[in-house]
């Protein structure tokens, strides 16, 4: 709003005031004189201007700002106090129930099983496992294995066999110590059907039976990486054939180790054993073997290395008796920057040789087959292993030793359908070169296949009769939609030798090349069907002279886990 407008607004209310102003004095005036003379009227002229203008004078402004006053703020010290105030406060008991997850229900365990069959050849199967689940104390439990074939490749029943074994087993996990034992037994049928083809025989004379019983017990730590371990323990073995023969083994275990250092480790395995064997036309004839072995295992320069010796007294009757025997013990192991680890040692020692042994390897001896030890007089092994990668290995290595006692097998001179054992009391030297490959995918497809090569040179016996110079084997194992299981197995071994008498020749046997196969559908958790197809080529090969091996093979049957 400007100055001038306000102007006149004042102007105008000043004039109206003056208007108004000079009504009321000219009514007052004329009434007083109206009353004067007694309310007569006089004509009076009155002039009204309204251009009249009224003129003030303009006001002076002052435009200068106001300056500040000059305050001098001081800040003030002040003091603060802390004090702790302790309100005591009554105890807060709040309960409440937590809410607690139901444990999820262990799966079953269906570790014990039956198994029932029958094959061709009149064989029937029957095998049982049996034992306790889930116990961090105790495990328990039997075993018991039936097959019996009633006819065999050569005149039906004359070349019949079978095995019958079981045991019952025990192991308690205390705090400190493990106990564990076992008895059990073991029957295995033969017959001799090695004796010339369109010869008339007795069947009776042609049985043979091996009962072995057996019981062991042992103390052992509970913790494996204890600072100081400890096993000790005993073994009882009996054997009788269904001749005069007769053998007992009692066995003694006695194995200590402790640290010494942070990375040295010493141990001392030490056993005794004490093998008496009668016969026919033998008397009792007692061994006795003493063998204390202390090693040191320590870490040198990125090598393991484990050395030390053996010392053993052994009585044996044949060759050297009565006298102790010393073999350095060394092992060297080494991991290469690819990953691979070499290896390599020396070794040396008096392997046992059992009636028991004898009988696994060739069951047709001939009566009053003497068992006598077998002197490992040196080894000297290297080798190579390791992973191609996360799911194949290999290792391959060869192994130059030197024996005195080899044990052959030689058919004798009055009935070819058994054998004699001999021995080599000189020098034989063997040479074995092997390779092994392994492959593992996921555990659903396994798969192992090894070749070895056997070279004898021997001194007192022409060949090593009965010993292979190679055998090539393949094992494989596949699992499909948990629903099948496929197992396969495949070998060839040959260049086994023999004897013939009759022609005094020596017998080069084809080589032995067997496949076997394994099929099992899994209808439910529980319960499943087998099939068993063994020598599919049916080829009737001979790994001891005179005795073909039965021919195509199948076994059917059920299992039932529980």
């Amino acid at each position: 709003m400007n100055i001038e407008n306000i102007y006149h607004r004042i102007s105008l209310k000043t004039g109206l005031f003056l208007v108004g102003f000079t009504f009321l004095s000219t009514g007052l005036f004329a009434q007083e004189e109206w009353e004067k003379n007694d309310g007569e009227i006089e004509d009076v002229e009155i002039q009204i201007v309204k251009d009249r203008e009224i003129t003030l004078p303009k006001a002076n402004r002052n435009f200068e700002k106001i300056p500040p006053s000059s305050i001098v703020r001081t800040q003030p010290n002040l003091e603060y106090f802390f004090s702790n105030l302790n309100l005591p406060l009554p105890a807060l008991n709040i309960r409440v129930r937590p809410l607690r997850m139901k444990d999820e229900p262990l799966n079953k365990l269906y570790g014990n099983y039956v198994k029932a069959g029958f094959g061709n050849y009149a064989t029937p199967y029957l095998e049982g496992y049996f034992s306790n689940k889930r116990d961090n104390q105790m495990m328990y439990g039997a075993h018991f294995n039936f097959l019996d074939s009633r006819n065999g490749p050569v005149d039906g029943k004359n070349s019949g066999s079978g095995v019958m074994n079981g045991n019952v087993f025990g192991k308690y996990f205390g705090s400190k110590v493990t106990a564990s034992g076992e008895v059990g037994f073991d029957r295995r049928r033969y017959n001799f059907y090695g004796y010339p083809e369109n010869q008339e025989v007795d069947a009776d004379t042609l049985k043979q039976n091996f009962s072995v019983m057996h019981i062991q017990g042992y103390l052992e730590n509970t913790q494996a990486d204890a600072k100081l371990s400890y096993l000790a323990g005993f073994q009882f073995d009996y054997l009788t054939d269904n001749y005069e023969a007769k053998e007992s083994e009692f066995q003694i275990d006695l194995n200590t180790g402790f640290d010494i250092g942070e990375n040295t480790r010493a141990e001392i395995k030490s056993d005794l054993d004490i093998i008496s064997q009668k016969d026919v036309l033998l008397d009792v004839k007692t061994r006795n073997i003493f063998r204390v072995n202390p090693t040191l295992t320590f870490e040198y320069g990125g090598f393991l290395i484990n050395a030390g010796f053996k010392a053993i007294y052994e009585n044996d009757t044949l060759g050297d008796s009565d006298e102790v025997h010393f073999y350095p013990v060394a092992k060297a192991r080494y991991q290469l920057p690819s990953g691979f680890t070499v290896f390599a040692g020396i070794d040396g020692d008096i392997e046992k040789l059992t009636l028991r042994k004898l009988t696994n390897e060739n069951p047709f001896l001939m009566p009053n087959a003497q068992a006598f030890n077998t002197n490992k007089t040196f080894q000297l092994y290297g080798g190579i292993e390791g992973s191609l990668s996360s799911k194949m290995g290999f290792r391959s290595g060869i192994s130059v030793s030197t024996y005195k006692n080899m044990y052959y097998f030689l058919n004798s001179p009055l009935d070819q359908s058994k054998f004699m054992v001999v021995y080599d009391q000189g020098s034989t030297s063997l040479v074995n070169i092997y390779g092994e490959l392994s492959y593992n995918r996921n555990e659903a497809l396994r798969f192992i296949l090894r070749g070895d090569y056997w070279g004898y040179d021997t001194d007192e016996i022409q060949e090593a009769y009965h010993r292979p110079n190679y055998k090539v084997s393949a094992i494989s194992t596949y699992k499909l939609y948990d629903k099948f299981r496929f197992e396969a197995e495949a070998y060839m071994l040959g260049g086994i030798k023999a004897f013939d008498f009759n022609t005094g020749e020596d017998i080069d046997l084809d080589a032995a090349l067997d496949l076997n196969l394994k099929a099992e559908y899994l209808f439910s958790k529980q319960f499943s069907a087998f099939i068993r197809l063994n020598n599919l080529l049916s080829n009737e090969y001979e790994v001891l002279y005179n005795y073909p091996s039965r021919g195509f093979q199948v076994l059917a049957g059920v299992t039932y886990s529980f």
